[in-house]
């Protein structure tokens, strides 16, 4: 398979799974900030909380996933599991700092403060910022040939 093919071949490998780990994501997210109560915390920390605990499903999905169809590993290499870990704990930096950033600037805009889809907002931007990264990551640095 030539170069471009296989890239087109692992770039939507990589989208497809991605989208299976972004469901297990939203949900686990929507989930988790039903289960901490606005009024208990502040937005801010309600969304980091539940943001952080949603980024670790969809992390644990998409590993299985891409290790074993998008980058064809079906090893058990420490060593892999050590960069993909540390590959996504900076990812995690980005999607909740992502997050947290776009919530604020929501926040601070006066017309969305009670705007019903703010945190839809900002977990897309969230996950598309940290998707680019850990693509190039996998690809590059996780998953790249010997």
């Amino acid at each position: 398979m030539g170069a471009s093919k296989e890239l087109r071949s692992q770039i939507i490998k990589f989208t497809s799974f991605g989208i299976i780990a972004l469901l297990a994501d939203l949900g686990t997210y929507y989930i988790a900030l039903n289960l901490l109560e606005e009024k208990s915390f502040s937005i801010l920390i309600s969304a980091k909380v539940a943001k952080t605990i949603s980024f670790i499903v969809g992390t644990t999905v998409t590993y299985y996933l891409n290790k074993r169809w998008t980058w064809g590993k079906t090893d058990k290499s420490k060593s892999r599991f050590g960069k993909f870990l540390i590959l996504y704990l900076v990812s995690l930096i980005i999607n909740v700092s992502m997050n947290s950033i776009t919530l604020t600037v929501l926040i601070a805009i006066q017309d969305y403060v009670d705007f019903p889809f703010k945190y839809l907002i900002a977990f897309i931007s969230a996950a598309g910022s940290s998707a680019v990264f850990t693509f190039f990551g996998q690809k590059y640095w996780v998953f790249k040939e010997a």
